[in-house]
C-alpha cells in the first residue's frame, strides 16, 4: 500500500500540491518558533559583566518566605531589594579585603535613561581600565564610561535623585555593553546612595558564607559565586526579562500556527479527496475495501508529510536568523542576539509536522472510505452536501461560538479584571475564532445571499426577475458560488481567520487602551496641568520642591511602589501602587470611589481597588506586604472602580517603601490643580521655569493620557505582531493554495461558459465576482467575530471604570479583506486565463474533461 501511496503521489502531484505548500510553510513557522524560543531559553554568557572580576559576592536577600494554606512555604521575591545590613558587612569585611557597591541614579544632561552612578572603587569590579585622565580625586570630580575624549577636563552637568549637580570629568573609560556608568569618589557615592546593595569579597569563600550564617543566614543575604554572580547584575536580569517576554508570544505564535496547520492541511486534503472522488470510486469498483481507500489516504498523507516536513524544516532553518533580527530590530531583545541552528529543535517541528499531517487526514481518510463504487458511473458535477459533515461544522461550531460567548459574559460579569486583560482573556478570544471559522463553511451561503439580495430586491422592484440583477456576470458569478459550496468554504473560511484573528486581538487590545485613558482623563477631570519626565526615568526632588513653590498650584506628588497581597492563599503578589499626600489626593485628582473615602486616607489606612484579593469593603483590616516584604495591617479607608492594569492601592508615606539599594525613588508624575481666580499664563511661566533643565515638561492632562495610549499599543503591537504576522501569512497562503488546487475542477465550467457565448473576459469577470463575493463574505463573517470579542472586552470595562469608547479596527479589517482580495483574485483569475488559453468550448463537444 505504501508502493501505491508513492506512486499516486507521484503521478497525481498537482493534486498533492497545496497540501505540500501548506504543511511546509507550516513546519517552517513552527521551526522557526522552536528556533527562537530555544535561543531565548537563556541569557547569553558574557566574558564582561558588572562583577565579573570579583570572586564571591554578597548581596541582601531578595525574597521573604511565605506559607501558603497548605502549608507550604515558598520564597517570594520582593519588589525592592534593601540593603545589607551592618553586621553582615563587617562580619564579611573580617574574611578579607571587600568592596562595597553603592550605586545609584545618575544621569548626565544628554546621558542614556537607564545611565547609573556608581563608586570608582566598584569599577574593578566590572574589569573598567582609563582609557584617558585619572581617577576622581575629590568630590567635584567624574569619571564617565565610554566617555568621548574631548569631555577630558569639561564641565559636565547630571542629575540624582535628589536634583542637578555639576562635575569636572577626570577621566574615561572605555564603553561597556552591561551599563552606561558615572563613576563618583567613594564617599560622593556613598552619600547618594547609603545601602549597600552587594558586597564583594575576595577572601575564602566558604569563610564568606561563615560569615554570613553567623550573622542571618540567607533569610538576610546569599552568598554567590561561579557563574551564580551574575544573578547580581541587572544588565543579567534585564536581558533575562526581555527574553521571557518573547517567549510568550512566540509559543502562541507556534501553537496558532500548529492548530492553523491541522486546520489548512485538513481542508486541502479533503478537497484532494473531493478531486479524486471518482478515480476512488473506481479503485473500489475494482475490489478494494473501504478500510483499503482509508490507508491509501494516510499513506498519501505520511509520504506528504515526510517531504513537507523536510523542505519546511529547511525553511525555517533559513528563517530563524531572519526572525532573529527581526526581534533586534524591533527593540524586543538585546543588541547581538543570535539564533543558532540545533537539529532537535528541527526535529521536533518535523514531528510535529507529520502528526499535524495525520491528524489533519483523519476526517478525509473516513470520506474516502465512504465512497461508493457506483459514483465511478456518475457523470454529474454537481456537488453533494454531506449531512454528518454539515452536522458536525453547525454543532461544533455553535459550541465552541457559543460557548466562548457565554464565557465571556460571565468573565465580564464575575472576573472583569481578567476579561480586561487582553493576555488573560486571550484563550477565550481564540476561542472565538475557533467558532467563526468551524461555522464559516456552513455559513457562506446564507450570508453570500444575504449580501447579494440587494441587486435581485431592486430588480423586483422594477418588475423584472430576480436573476436579471446585477447583470449577467453577477447573476452567473451568485450562482457558482452558491452551488460550489465546497470552494466557497474553502475561499471563505482562510478570509474569516485572517479577519476574525486580527480583529479580536487588536480590537479587545485597543479597546482596553481607551478605557485606560478614559480612567486616566476621568482620575485627571479636576487637574489643569501636569509635570511629567521628559528622558529620564522619573522626577527627582529638585523638580518637586521647585514645582512646589510656585505660588498658586496645588501639586499632588505621585510616587510609584508596590504592594504585595495574598492571591486565594496560594501565592503572595505584588500589585502596583502609590504614594501621595491625602489631602492633595482628594483635592487634585478624581479617584473613582465607590465606597468610602480618599480623604480618610491616613499612616495605617490604604485605598484598594475592587479587584483586590478578597474584595474587601470600607473598614475592614487586610493583611499586606510593603515593597521589601515588611508585613502591615491596614484599614480600608475607601475602594476604587479601577482596572487591572492602573494603580491597585493607594498609600501615605510611612507605608510607601521608596527607597532601595538604588537610592530614593523618583516621582512618576505632578498633577496640578489652580485656584479660581488664579493667572493661568503667570503660573504656566513659573511652571515652565521651574522645571526647565531638570529633566521635566509641563504638559496638559490630554497630552498625558495621550501619549500613555500610544506607548501601551506600541508595545504590545510589537508583541502581537508575532502571533498575528506568522497566522495571517499562513492564512493567506492557505487561500491561494485552495484556490488554485480548485482550477482543475473549473476548467470543464469554463468551457462551457465559453460555449454558451461568454467571452474571456465575461469568464474572468464572473471568476473574479465570484472570488470578491467569497471574500466579502468570510469578512462579514469575521467582524462578527470581532464584534463578539470587542463586546465581551467593553462589557467588563464598563463594569470596571464605567462608560468607555468600544474600539473595531475598521481600518486594520478593512486593510486586511483588501489584502485578501488581492491574494484570492490572483490565485483565481490568473490560473483561470491560462485554462481559457486556446480554449473555445469545442472541447466539450469532444468529450474532453
Amino acid at each position: 500500500m505504501l508502493s501505491l501511496a508513492i506512486a499516486t503521489v507521484r503521478l497525481r502531484w498537482a493534486s498533492f500540491v497545496g497540501s505540500f505548500v501548506a504543511l511546509a510553510c507550516g513546519v517552517a513557522l513552527i521551526a522557526t518558533s522552536i528556533l527562537v524560543i530555544a535561543a531565548t531559553a537563556g541569557v547569553p554568557e558574557q566574558a564582561r559583566q558588572r562583577y565579573s572580576q570579583a570572586p564571591v559576592l554578597v548581596t541582601a536577600a531578595r525574597s521573604v518566605d511565605f506559607t501558603s494554606v497548605h502549608g507550604d512555604t515558598q520564597p517570594t521575591p520582593v519588589p525592592l531589594q534593601p540593603g545589607l545590613p551592618a553586621a553582615v558587612i563587617a562580619a564579611v569585611a573580617g574574611t578579607g579585603r571587600t568592596v562595597q557597591d553603592h550605586t545609584c541614579y545618575a544621569q548626565l544632561a544628554d546621558g542614556p535613561r537607564d545611565q547609573v552612578g556608581r563608586a570608582w572603587s566598584s569599577a574593578a569590579l566590572g574589569g573598567y581600565r582609563l582609557t584617558a585622565g585619572a581617577v576622581p580625586a575629590a568630590d567635584d570630580q567624574v569619571v564617565i564610561g565610554g566617555g568621548r575624549p574631548e569631555q577630558l577636563g569639561q564641565p559636565v552637568r547630571f542629575a540624582t535623585a535628589d536634583g542637578p549637580h555639576s562635575a569636572t570629568v577626570s577621566g574615561i573609560t572605555e564603553a561597556e555593553p552591561f551599563e552606561h556608568a558615572v563613576f563618583f569618589t567613594d564617599a560622593r557615592a556613598a552619600r547618594y546612595c547609603p545601602a549597600v546593595g552587594v558586597l564583594a569579597a575576595f577572601g575564602d569563600a566558604d569563610a564568606v558564607r561563615a560569615a554570613v550564617a553567623a550573622t542571618g543566614g540567607t533569610s538576610v543575604a546569599q552568598v554567590l559565586t561561579g557563574a551564580d554572580r551574575r544573578l547580581a547584575d541587572p544588565h543579567y536580569a534585564e536581558v533575562s526579562s526581555r527574553l521571557d517576554d518573547v517567549q510568550t508570544p512566540l509559543g502562541l505564535a507556534a501553537a496558532v500556527s500548529g492548530g492553523t496547520a491541522v486546520f489548512v492541511v485538513g481542508a486541502t486534503f479533503a478537497l484532494s479527496i473531493a478531486q479524486r472522488r471518482r478515480e476512488l470510486a473506481l479503485l473500489r469498483l475494482i475490489g478494494a475495501t473501504r478500510k483499503q481507500l482509508r490507508t491509501l489516504v494516510n499513506r498519501e498523507a505520511l509520504v506528504v508529510g515526510v517531504l513537507a516536513s523536510a523542505a519546511g524544516c529547511a525553511l525555517g532553518a533559513a528563517g530563524a536568523p531572519v526572525a532573529g533580527h527581526w526581534l533586534i530590530g524591533h527593540g524586543m531583545v538585546p543588541d547581538g542576539f543570535t539564533v543558532p541552528i540545533t537539529w532537535w529543535g528541527l526535529l521536533v517541528a518535523g514531528l510535529i509536522g507529520l502528526l499535524t499531517a495525520m491528524s489533519g487526514v483523519v476526517l478525509s481518510s473516513f470520506k474516502a472510505g465512504l465512497v461508493s463504487p457506483g459514483e465511478a458511473l456518475a457523470e454529474a458535477d454537481v456537488e453533494r452536501h454531506s449531512r454528518a459533515a454539515l452536522a458536525f461544522r453547525w454543532a461544533g461550531g455553535l459550541l465552541v461560538l457559543g460557548g466562548s460567548t457565554a464565557a465571556l459574559v460571565i468573565t465580564a460579569r464575575q472576573w472583569p479584571d481578567a476579561a480586561a486583560n487582553a493576555a488573560d482573556s486571550l484563550a477565550l478570544l481564540l476561542a472565538v475564532v475557533a467558532g467563526c471559522v468551524l461555522l464559516a463553511g456552513v455559513l457562506a451561503g446564507p450570508v453570500l445571499r444575504l449580501l447579494t439580495a440587494l441587486p435581485g430586491f431592486s430588480s423586483r422592484l422594477r418588475g423584472r426577475p430576480a436573476e436579471d440583477g446585477g447583470g449577467i456576470v453577477w447573476a452567473t458569478a451568485r450562482q457558482s458560488a452558491l452551488t460550489a459550496f465546497r470552494r466557497t468554504a474553502a475561499t471563505t473560511t482562510p478570509v474569516v481567520l485572517i479577519v476574525a484573528f486580527a480583529g479580536c486581538l487588536l480590537g479587545s487590545l485597543d479597546t482596553i487602551d481607551r478605557a485606560q485613558a478614559t480612567e486616566v482623563r476621568n482620575q485627571l477631570a479636576a487637574a489643569d496641568l501636569v509635570v511629567t519626565p521628559a528622558g529620564t526615568p522619573g522626577l527627582n526632588r529638585a523638580v518637586v520642591d521647585r514645582v512646589r513653590a510656585v505660588p498658586g498650584v496645588q501639586a499632588l506628588v505621585i510616587t510609584p511602589t508596590s504592594v504585595m497581597a495574598e492571591q486565594n492563599g496560594e501565592s503572595l503578589v505584588p500589585f502596583r501602587a502609590a504614594a501621595a499626600d491625602p489631602a492633595a489626593l482628594a483635592a487634585v485628582d478624581r479617584l473613582p470611589v465607590v465606597a468610602g473615602s480618599v480623604a480618610d486616607l491616613g499612616p495605617d489606612t490604604i485605598v484598594l481597588s475592587r479587584t483586590w484579593p478578597g474584595s474587601p469593603a470600607v473598614g475592614q483590616r487586610v493583611p499586606v506586604r510593603l515593597a521589601d516584604g515588611t508585613p502591615r495591617t491596614l484599614r480600608v479607608a475607601a475602594v476604587l472602580g479601577t482596572g487591572a492594569e492602573a494603580v491597585q492601592a493607594w498609600v501615605t508615606g510611612p507605608n510607601a517603601v521608596t527607597d532601595s539599594v538604588g537610592g530614593p525613588a523618583l516621582a512618576s508624575r505632578i498633577d496640578l490643580r489652580l485656584p479660581s481666580g488664579t493667572d493661568r499664563q503667570q503660573v504656566e511661566a513659573g511652571l515652565e521655569a521651574a522645571v526647565h533643565g531638570l529633566g521635566a515638561r509641563l504638559a496638559t492632562p490630554q497630552d498625558v493620557w495621550k501619549a500613555a495610549t500610544n506607548a501601551d499599543a506600541e508595545a504590545a503591537w510589537n508583541a502581537l505582531l508575532m502571533i498575528l504576522g506568522l497566522a495571517i501569512g499562513y492564512a493567506a497562503i492557505a487561500l491561494a493554495n485552495s484556490l488554485v488546487m480548485t482550477v482543475t475542477d473549473r476548467r470543464r465550467e469554463l468551457s462551457l461558459l465559453r460555449l454558451a457565448g461568454a467571452t474571456k473576459i465575461q469568464v474572468l469577470r464572473t471568476v473574479a465576482v465570484e472570488t470578491l463575493m467569497c471574500v466579502a463574505a468570510g469578512t462579514a463573517m469575521g467582524v462578527l467575530g470581532t464584534a463578539i470579542s470587542v463586546g465581551g472586552s467593553w462589557a467588563a470595562l464598563v463594569h470596571l471604570i464605567g462608560p468607555t469608547p468600544a474600539a473595531m479596527p475598521w481600518g486594520t479589517m478593512g486593510a486586511l479583506a483588501a489584502a485578501c482580495a488581492a491574494v484570492a483574485l490572483t490565485a483565481a483569475v490568473l490560473p483561470a486565463a491560462l485554462a481559457l488559453r486556446g480554449r473555445d468550448g469545442e472541447d466539450i463537444l469532444r468529450g474532453a474533461a
